[in-house]
């Protein structure tokens, strides 16, 4: 008896792909590009947000008027037409402005010394005070040293002070304000043609003014006097001693940039 006819399988051997050692290129090609969008987008991101910023810089400046504000709290100020950095910076280089400004300072304290020295060596306070103010240095003068009571001629004393103290200013050039104050009590002289405390207190810081000008050699351009009459008192005028503190004329070394 013939055996059953087989079919002879066969089997065919199923051959693995080679591996390819350069795969991980593509892998790594695509971090790539990921990693470059992504920085491509933070960079689109910080450029939105710093025009955000500038506008808000801009913004402040107008409404606070001007560039002081935020300069002083270390952001330069940004002319319309001009790129500058609105990032502020730890330390900036000294402008000239700030060096002149710097420079002003320094012989302000010079003055300052020397006008203390004169007024101490020659026992002249209480009737000349002097004070170093945001405006400047400012000399206050009494009504008894320069005035009578009610009456805007020098007296004749007076004058010796005002030439060492016109010889003092002449050390520096800056701006002066000459600045008279009376009290509150009713006042009238129509010999002088004088109506009010107001035009008496102005007829005063004049009449200083133009002998520091004409007696001292001050330069005119340097000078401005006004009257304030009662309107700006130190003290209440309740007594007699703090009406005669209220009477009295200023003289006002303006520092660099303070304007009136």
């Amino acid at each position: 008896m013939s055996r059953p006819n087989r079919r002879r399988r066969r089997y065919t051997r199923t051959e693995e792909p080679s591996h390819n050692s350069e795969r991980w290129l593509v892998t790594y090609s695509d971090l790539i590009t990921l990693l470059l969008v992504f920085f491509i987008v933070m960079y689109s991101m910080s450029s939105i947000e710093n025009q955000k910023f500038n506008a808000i810089v801009s913004s402040l400046r107008t409404s606070f008027h001007g560039d002081s504000l935020l300069e002083g709290l270390g952001y330069p100020s940004v002319d319309k037409g001009q790129t500058k950095p609105t990032v502020p910076l730890d330390k900036e280089p000294e402008n000239v402005s700030d060096a002149k400004k710097k420079k002003d300072n320094q012989h302000l304290d010079k003055l300052y010394v020397q006008l203390d020295q004169y007024i101490k060596e020659n026992n002249l306070d209480p009737d000349v005070s002097l004070t170093e103010t945001q405006r400047g240095v400012q000399l206050t003068f009494r009504e008894k040293i320069l005035f009578d009571l009610g009456k805007a001629d020098l007296k004749s004393n007076a004058q010796s002070v005002l030439n060492r103290i016109g010889t003092i200013l002449k050390s520096v050039a800056n701006e002066i304000s000459v600045e008279g104050y009376t009290d509150n009590t009713p006042f009238r002289d129509k010999s002088k043609g004088i109506r009010s405390n107001w035009e008496l207190s102005g007829l005063r810081a004049q009449t200083v003014m133009n002998y520091l000008i004409d007696k001292d050699g001050l330069e005119a351009k340097r000078m401005h006097f006004v009257g304030y009459g009662e309107y700006r008192p130190i003290v209440k005028n309740d007594t007699d001693a703090h009406k005669a503190m209220n009477r009295r004329v200023n003289i006002v070394v303006i520092r660099e940039g303070k304007s009136e």
